[in-house]
């Protein structure tokens, strides 16, 4: 079994914000040459989050205005009494968000359906930020 990983560095221009991953995420898997086996994408940050949904941008964009709206920021958090970028808010929403995710590989490429895209949340933003992709399989 082969394993492969590269990390995306990229920085956010806004605090909260939605990006689409799913080219960076195909390339990495093509420099592996694994052609079945597993993808993991995992953000290196707490208050970031991976997620796969339609490739119709709204959908994703309604995501984050959801989680914006369930937990919004400056509500009190007991984080935010304790840690000086009172970012309470972008760690919860990124638990609640499941924070990675699996990708299947099959025949050297993701097994997604049509409209399957990853995408990366980012609920602190505005600083260098980094996603690795780590894939194993044969």
């Amino acid at each position: 079994m082969k394993s492969y990983e590269k990390t995306i560095i990229f920085n956010t221009a806004k605090k909260e914000e939605v990006i689409d991953v799913t080219r960076e995420c195909q390339e990495a898997l093509a420099e592996s040459g694994i052609m079945e086996g597993m993808a993991l994408v995992f953000p290196l940050h707490t208050s970031s989050a991976v997620f796969i949904t339609d490739s119709d941008f709204g959908v994703a964009r309604d995501y984050m205005d959801l989680l914006v709206r369930l937990v919004p920021a400056g509500a009190g958090y007991r984080h935010d009494k304790t840690d000086h970028k009172q970012n309470a808010h972008g760690h919860l929403r990124a638990i609640l968000t499941g924070h990675h995710v699996s990708c299947p590989v099959t025949r050297g490429e993701f097994h997604f359906g049509t409209y399957h895209t990853l995408y990366y949340l980012e609920f602190d933003g505005q600083r260098p930020k980094e996603i690795l992709i780590k894939i194993i399989g044969d």
